[in-house]
């Protein structure tokens, strides 16, 4: 797909550079399509930077509202409900997980987290990620937030709906993939609980994660799948849809929909984990990010992507974006729609600063440390080698059980290379748990 460039703003930055911003138009009916900037003086990308193209003031936080544990920060269990529902809840990371978006927050709006950052983590992000401003951190309990909105990644039902920059209303509706019909975008077949063939995905529509999800091939396997989201979510809004055969590959496109329309595309991130599919014997990981790959991959899915954009910014939603999409031989289909700073999105705002320093590829790694500061002083370590770059993105207590849980992300010049980093640094360091599978949408 061939864009044309057009010029059409141009601003000076805080620091006395330029930002040029361009609009993409394609095809025949020359369709507003994108929007890039080319950055100087060390402007970079940011969360708040993209945010504060539309908002005078606000206030990040991406901590998630759970609806089945009670012990979270915050619950939703009367209003936007979440199928988050885990049989033994242990453990609570929905702190870890905002932490990850703090590196690339940026100055333009603080970010609010619910637990103090240690100190040592802050050094780190100053010393291996010089070229992001630093961020505006503070703990939301002590801070009075006013009457700036928050930047949230799902609706709370304990803050007013004004308090929300995105009308909560629409936010929990369009993040509903009951709506991904309605977008306009190639999609998997949506059937109903009385009318359906099998094999088929039975989920709930507002699932977290495979949370609630279920492939299913025999009537036995719909009515066990049905009782179980009836039994433990009882009101959930359940969605059927055809299965995709021959998944190839798993993909996520991470952007910004600007509130005119227009949108500033991040990148993808290639999902190892393929829904449904067995890992074979011997299986070896592949990396998150490839940033030689974006092009390619961005070619392939703009033309998918977009009517998701259009049809979101027609419902009143603007905000970071994230969209999956399945790849086989017959096509890309979009199986859902995550309106979220997603830990994907801050990894593909570190990506191409690494891949400027000729390290393209990127793989994420959650381990149980033996202590941050020997963690800390590992990484610095292989950092100082030169052969890539491993960046702490968080670090914290998870529950009595697992008293540290930190997720790590290696940068490097190829796969092997990558691979190579990340044994040299679960020898010293520490023990791995997943393998990027948590690193989420």
């Amino acid at each position: 797909m061939k864009i044309e460039l057009y010029v059409n703003q141009l601003s000076r930055t805080d620091c006395g550079g330029y930002i040029v911003t361009y609009t993409g138009y394609s095809g025949k009916r020359r369709r507003p399509v994108a929007v890039a900037s080319v950055m100087t003086n060390n402007n970079v990308v940011t969360l708040s930077w993209l945010l504060a193209q539309d908002l005078p003031q606000a206030y990040i936080f991406t901590e998630r509202p759970s609806t089945f544990n009670h012990n979270a920060t915050f619950v939703n269990d009367k209003k936007y409900v979440i199928h988050d529902y885990l049989p033994n809840i242990t453990e609570d990371n929905r702190h870890l997980k905002a932490m990850r978006a703090c590196p690339v927050a940026g100055s333009k709006f603080p970010i609010l987290v619910t637990r103090d950052i240690n100190p040592l983590i802050r050094e780190h992000w100053s010393k291996w990620l010089p070229f992001f401003p630093k961020p505006d951190i503070r703990i939301f309990d002590k801070e009075d937030t006013g009457d700036r909105p928050l930047i949230v990644n799902f609706p709370f039902q304990s803050f007013p709906a004004n308090k929300h920059a995105v009308n909560p209303d629409v936010h929990y509706k369009l993040s509903s993939k009951a709506r991904i019909p309605e977008m306009g975008a190639p999609c998997p077949r949506h059937m109903s609980r009385d009318n359906y063939t099998l094999p088929c995905i039975i989920k709930a529509a507002q699932g977290k994660g495979k949370r609630g999800t279920f492939l299913v091939k025999t009537e036995e396997e719909v009515t066990e799948a049905l009782n179980e989201l009836s039994n433990n979510f009882c009101d959930a809004e359940l969605v059927v849809t055809e299965v995709i055969e021959n998944v190839s590959k798993c993909l996520l496109a991470q952007l910004y929909i600007f509130q005119n329309g227009l949108f500033h595309w991040l990148g993808v991130k290639c999902k190892s984990n393929l829904p449904f599919v067995k890992r074979p014997e011997g299986y070896i990981p592949t990396p998150d990010v490839n940033w030689d790959e974006q092009e390619e991959l961005e070619e392939m899915l703009r033309d998918v992507v977009h009517p998701v954009t259009q049809y979101l910014h027609g419902n009143g939603y603007f905000g970071f974006t994230g969209v999956e999409i399945l790849v086989n031989d017959k096509g890309c289909f979009v199986v859902d729609v995550n309106l979220k700073i997603a830990s994907s999105t801050n990894l593909l705002l570190i990506a191409p600063h690494m891949a400027a320093l000729n390290f393209p590829i990127s793989y994420v790694m959650e381990i149980l440390p033996t202590n941050i500061k020997h963690l800390l002083e590992a990484i610095d370590s292989l950092n100082h080698q030169g052969d890539g770059r491993a960046i702490l993105l968080a670090d914290g207590e998870l529950s009595v059980e697992i008293q540290h849980k930190a997720c790590v992300v290696i940068f490097a010049k190829n796969c092997e290379d990558v691979f190579k980093f990340q044994r040299e640094l679960l020898k010293v360091a520490g023990n791995e748990i997943s393998s990027g599978t948590s690193l989420g949408p």
